[in-house]
Protein backbone atom coordinates (compact mmCIF):
# COMPACT_ATOMS: atom_id res chain seq x y z
CA UNK A 1 0.00 0.00 0.00
CA UNK A 2 1.29 3.42 -0.91
CA UNK A 3 2.14 6.02 1.74
CA UNK A 4 -0.54 8.40 0.41
CA UNK A 5 -3.19 5.68 0.73
CA UNK A 6 -2.18 4.89 4.31
CA UNK A 7 -2.30 8.58 5.20
CA UNK A 8 -5.76 8.86 3.62
CA UNK A 9 -7.03 5.91 5.67
CA UNK A 10 -5.68 7.49 8.89
CA UNK A 11 -7.44 10.75 8.08
CA UNK A 12 -10.69 8.87 7.42
CA UNK A 13 -10.37 6.96 10.73
CA UNK A 14 -9.81 10.18 12.63
CA UNK A 15 -12.78 11.84 10.96
CA UNK A 16 -14.96 8.83 11.78
CA UNK A 17 -13.88 8.94 15.43
CA UNK A 18 -14.66 12.66 15.71
CA UNK A 19 -18.06 12.13 14.09
CA UNK A 20 -18.89 9.30 16.54
CA UNK A 21 -17.88 11.45 19.53
CA UNK A 22 -20.03 14.32 18.25
CA UNK A 23 -23.01 12.00 17.81
CA UNK A 24 -22.55 10.58 21.32
CA UNK A 25 -22.44 14.04 22.89
CA UNK A 26 -25.50 15.14 20.96
CA UNK A 27 -27.35 11.98 21.96
CA UNK A 28 -26.48 12.39 25.62
CA UNK A 29 -28.62 15.46 25.87
CA UNK A 30 -28.01 18.81 27.54
CA UNK A 31 -26.98 17.31 30.92
CA UNK A 32 -23.66 16.08 29.56
CA UNK A 33 -23.06 19.40 27.86
CA UNK A 34 -23.62 21.22 31.12
CA UNK A 35 -21.27 18.83 32.90
CA UNK A 36 -18.57 19.37 30.33
CA UNK A 37 -19.02 23.12 30.56
CA UNK A 38 -18.72 23.01 34.33
CA UNK A 39 -15.60 20.90 34.00
CA UNK A 40 -14.02 23.44 31.67
CA UNK A 41 -14.91 26.28 34.06
CA UNK A 42 -13.41 24.35 36.98
CA UNK A 43 -10.19 23.81 35.03
CA UNK A 44 -10.00 27.50 34.20
CA UNK A 45 -10.60 28.49 37.81
CA UNK A 46 -8.03 26.00 39.08
CA UNK A 47 -5.48 27.24 36.58
CA UNK A 48 -6.19 30.86 37.54
CA UNK A 49 -5.89 30.10 41.25
CA UNK A 50 -2.63 28.22 40.75
CA UNK A 51 -1.21 31.15 38.80
CA UNK A 52 -2.37 33.63 41.44
CA UNK A 53 -0.99 31.53 44.31
CA UNK A 54 2.37 31.18 42.60
CA UNK A 55 2.49 34.91 41.88
CA UNK A 56 1.52 35.80 45.46
CA UNK A 57 4.14 33.46 46.90
CA UNK A 58 6.79 34.94 44.64
CA UNK A 59 5.91 38.54 45.48
CA UNK A 60 5.69 37.79 49.21
CA UNK A 61 9.12 36.17 49.08
CA UNK A 62 10.57 39.22 47.33
CA UNK A 63 9.14 41.60 49.92
CA UNK A 64 10.40 39.41 52.77
CA UNK A 65 13.88 39.17 51.27
CA UNK A 66 14.05 42.94 50.92
CA UNK A 67 13.00 43.39 54.55
CA UNK A 68 15.48 40.81 55.86
CA UNK A 69 18.36 42.60 54.17
CA UNK A 70 17.76 45.36 56.72
CA UNK A 71 16.57 43.22 59.66
CA UNK A 72 19.63 40.94 59.49
CA UNK A 73 22.17 43.69 58.83
CA UNK A 74 25.00 43.89 61.38
CA UNK A 75 25.06 46.56 64.06
CA UNK A 76 28.36 48.46 64.17
CA UNK A 77 28.25 51.18 66.84
CA UNK A 78 30.65 54.10 66.53
CA UNK A 79 33.66 53.95 68.85
CA UNK A 80 33.47 55.88 72.11
CA UNK A 81 34.86 59.40 71.92
CA UNK A 82 38.54 59.62 72.77
CA UNK A 83 39.53 61.60 75.81
CA UNK A 84 41.49 64.79 75.02
CA UNK A 85 45.22 64.49 75.52
CA UNK A 86 46.33 66.86 78.29
CA UNK A 87 48.90 69.42 77.25
CA UNK A 88 52.35 68.43 78.40
CA UNK A 89 54.63 71.03 79.95
CA UNK A 90 57.06 72.54 77.55
CA UNK A 91 60.22 70.48 77.48
CA UNK A 92 63.62 72.19 77.82
CA UNK A 93 66.72 70.89 76.15
CA UNK A 94 70.21 70.61 77.63
CA UNK A 95 71.06 74.03 76.29
CA UNK A 96 68.11 75.55 78.03
CA UNK A 97 66.15 76.05 74.84
CA UNK A 98 62.54 74.82 74.57
CA UNK A 99 62.00 71.59 72.68
CA UNK A 100 58.89 71.22 70.52
CA UNK A 101 56.43 68.59 71.76
CA UNK A 102 55.49 65.80 69.33
CA UNK A 103 52.37 66.53 67.33
CA UNK A 104 49.42 64.26 68.25
CA UNK A 105 47.28 63.36 65.23
CA UNK A 106 43.57 63.19 66.09
CA UNK A 107 41.83 59.95 65.06
CA UNK A 108 39.98 59.93 61.78
CA UNK A 109 36.22 60.53 62.11
CA UNK A 110 34.13 57.37 62.25
CA UNK A 111 32.36 56.41 59.05
CA UNK A 112 29.47 53.94 59.30
CA UNK A 113 30.34 50.89 57.16
CA UNK A 114 27.92 50.38 54.27
CA UNK A 115 25.09 47.98 55.04
CA UNK A 116 25.41 48.39 58.81
CA UNK A 117 23.55 50.37 61.46
CA UNK A 118 24.84 52.19 64.53
CA UNK A 119 22.19 50.73 66.88
CA UNK A 120 19.59 47.99 66.99
CA UNK A 121 16.91 50.66 67.29
CA UNK A 122 18.06 52.37 64.11
CA UNK A 123 18.08 49.09 62.23
CA UNK A 124 14.67 47.92 63.39
CA UNK A 125 13.10 51.33 62.84
CA UNK A 126 13.94 50.94 59.16
CA UNK A 127 13.18 47.21 58.95
CA UNK A 128 9.76 47.22 60.64
CA UNK A 129 7.79 49.01 57.89
CA UNK A 130 9.22 46.60 55.31
CA UNK A 131 8.39 43.54 57.42
CA UNK A 132 4.84 44.74 58.11
CA UNK A 133 4.32 45.54 54.43
CA UNK A 134 5.12 41.94 53.49
CA UNK A 135 3.01 40.59 56.37
CA UNK A 136 -0.04 42.70 55.59
CA UNK A 137 0.12 42.21 51.82
CA UNK A 138 0.34 38.41 51.98
CA UNK A 139 -0.79 37.40 55.50
CA UNK A 140 -1.50 33.74 54.79
CA UNK A 141 1.67 32.84 52.91
CA UNK A 142 4.74 31.34 54.61
CA UNK A 143 6.71 34.48 53.73
CA UNK A 144 3.99 36.71 55.19
CA UNK A 145 3.89 34.70 58.43
CA UNK A 146 7.67 34.82 58.70
CA UNK A 147 7.64 38.58 58.13
CA UNK A 148 5.03 39.12 60.86
CA UNK A 149 6.96 36.97 63.32
CA UNK A 150 10.14 38.94 62.66
CA UNK A 151 8.20 42.19 63.06
CA UNK A 152 6.90 40.97 66.44
CA UNK A 153 10.41 40.17 67.67
CA UNK A 154 11.67 43.54 66.44
CA UNK A 155 8.90 45.40 68.24
CA UNK A 156 9.70 43.50 71.44
CA UNK A 157 13.38 44.41 71.11
CA UNK A 158 12.36 48.07 70.91
CA UNK A 159 10.22 47.76 74.04
CA UNK A 160 6.97 48.23 72.11
CA UNK A 161 5.35 45.33 73.92
CA UNK A 162 1.67 45.98 73.17
CA UNK A 163 2.34 46.14 69.42
CA UNK A 164 4.57 43.08 69.65
CA UNK A 165 1.87 41.07 71.44
CA UNK A 166 -0.65 41.97 68.74
CA UNK A 167 1.68 40.75 65.99
CA UNK A 168 2.47 37.52 67.84
CA UNK A 169 -1.26 36.81 68.19
CA UNK A 170 -1.74 37.36 64.46
CA UNK A 171 1.07 34.88 63.75
CA UNK A 172 -0.64 32.29 65.94
CA UNK A 173 -3.96 32.83 64.16
CA UNK A 174 -2.41 32.59 60.69
CA UNK A 175 -0.05 29.66 61.26
CA UNK A 176 -2.42 27.23 62.97
CA UNK A 177 -0.34 24.41 64.43
CA UNK A 178 2.89 25.25 62.59
CA UNK A 179 6.31 25.89 64.04
CA UNK A 180 5.81 29.66 63.97
CA UNK A 181 2.84 29.24 66.29
CA UNK A 182 5.12 27.56 68.82
CA UNK A 183 7.78 30.23 68.46
CA UNK A 184 5.24 33.06 68.62
CA UNK A 185 3.79 31.57 71.81
CA UNK A 186 7.23 31.73 73.44
CA UNK A 187 7.71 35.26 72.16
CA UNK A 188 4.34 36.27 73.57
CA UNK A 189 5.31 34.73 76.92
CA UNK A 190 8.45 36.88 76.98
CA UNK A 191 6.34 39.95 76.22
CA UNK A 192 3.98 39.10 79.07
CA UNK A 193 6.95 38.74 81.43
CA UNK A 194 8.27 42.12 80.31
CA UNK A 195 4.83 43.66 80.93
CA UNK A 196 4.70 42.08 84.39
CA UNK A 197 1.84 39.72 83.49
CA UNK A 198 3.48 36.73 85.14
CA UNK A 199 0.41 34.49 85.31
CA UNK A 200 -0.30 34.96 81.59
CA UNK A 201 3.32 34.16 80.79
CA UNK A 202 3.23 31.04 82.98
CA UNK A 203 0.12 29.76 81.20
CA UNK A 204 1.79 30.16 77.80
CA UNK A 205 5.02 28.51 78.94
CA UNK A 206 3.20 25.59 80.54
CA UNK A 207 1.45 24.99 77.22
CA UNK A 208 4.82 25.01 75.49
CA UNK A 209 6.56 22.58 77.84
CA UNK A 210 4.50 19.46 77.13
CA UNK A 211 5.68 16.41 75.24
CA UNK A 212 3.82 17.43 72.08
CA UNK A 213 6.00 20.56 71.84
CA UNK A 214 9.27 18.63 71.90
CA UNK A 215 9.19 18.20 68.15
CA UNK A 216 9.43 21.94 67.63
CA UNK A 217 11.03 23.45 70.75
CA UNK A 218 13.97 22.79 73.08
CA UNK A 219 11.99 21.78 76.16
CA UNK A 220 14.92 22.37 78.53
CA UNK A 221 15.08 26.00 77.41
CA UNK A 222 11.33 26.38 77.81
CA UNK A 223 11.53 24.94 81.32
CA UNK A 224 14.22 27.46 82.25
CA UNK A 225 11.92 30.29 81.20
CA UNK A 226 9.03 28.69 83.05
CA UNK A 227 11.07 28.34 86.24
CA UNK A 228 12.12 31.98 86.06
CA UNK A 229 8.50 33.00 85.49
CA UNK A 230 7.44 31.03 88.57
CA UNK A 231 10.16 32.80 90.54
CA UNK A 232 9.05 36.26 89.39
CA UNK A 233 5.47 35.38 90.32
CA UNK A 234 6.59 34.37 93.82
CA UNK A 235 5.77 30.69 93.27
CA UNK A 236 9.07 29.41 94.67
CA UNK A 237 8.09 25.76 95.13
CA UNK A 238 7.03 25.44 91.49
CA UNK A 239 10.18 27.24 90.40
CA UNK A 240 12.37 24.78 92.32
CA UNK A 241 10.49 21.81 90.90
CA UNK A 242 10.90 23.13 87.37
CA UNK A 243 14.64 23.75 87.69
CA UNK A 244 15.01 20.31 89.27
CA UNK A 245 13.21 18.85 86.27
CA UNK A 246 15.80 20.42 83.96
CA UNK A 247 18.59 18.71 85.94
CA UNK A 248 16.88 15.33 86.07
CA UNK A 249 15.39 15.08 82.59
CA UNK A 250 18.15 16.90 80.69
CA UNK A 251 21.43 16.15 82.51
CA UNK A 252 23.50 17.08 79.42
CA UNK A 253 21.63 20.31 78.81
CA UNK A 254 23.46 23.56 78.24
CA UNK A 255 21.11 25.01 80.85
CA UNK A 256 22.17 22.64 83.63
CA UNK A 257 24.62 25.09 85.21
CA UNK A 258 22.05 27.87 85.09
CA UNK A 259 19.44 25.60 86.66
CA UNK A 260 21.83 24.78 89.52
CA UNK A 261 22.50 28.47 90.13
CA UNK A 262 18.78 29.23 90.13
CA UNK A 263 18.18 26.44 92.67
CA UNK A 264 20.98 27.74 94.91
CA UNK A 265 19.52 31.23 94.77
CA UNK A 266 16.10 29.93 95.73
CA UNK A 267 17.56 27.91 98.60
CA UNK A 268 19.32 31.02 99.88
CA UNK A 269 16.00 32.90 99.94
CA UNK A 270 14.14 30.09 101.69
Amino acid sequence: MKRSERHHLKENAFAVAIARLRDQLQGAGPALGIGLALGVVALILFGGYSWWAHRATSQAGSLLASALVVADAPVVPPPPPTAPVPASPEAVGADGEPVASPVTTPPAPFVQPPGTYPTLAAKMTEALPKLLEAADAYPGTPAGITARYRAATGLAALGRYDESADQYLQVIDADGSGVYTRMATLGLADVELARGSYDAAITLLEESSGLEAAEYLPIDGVLMRLGQAYGLAGRSDEARATFQRVLEEFPQSLYSANAERELEALQALA
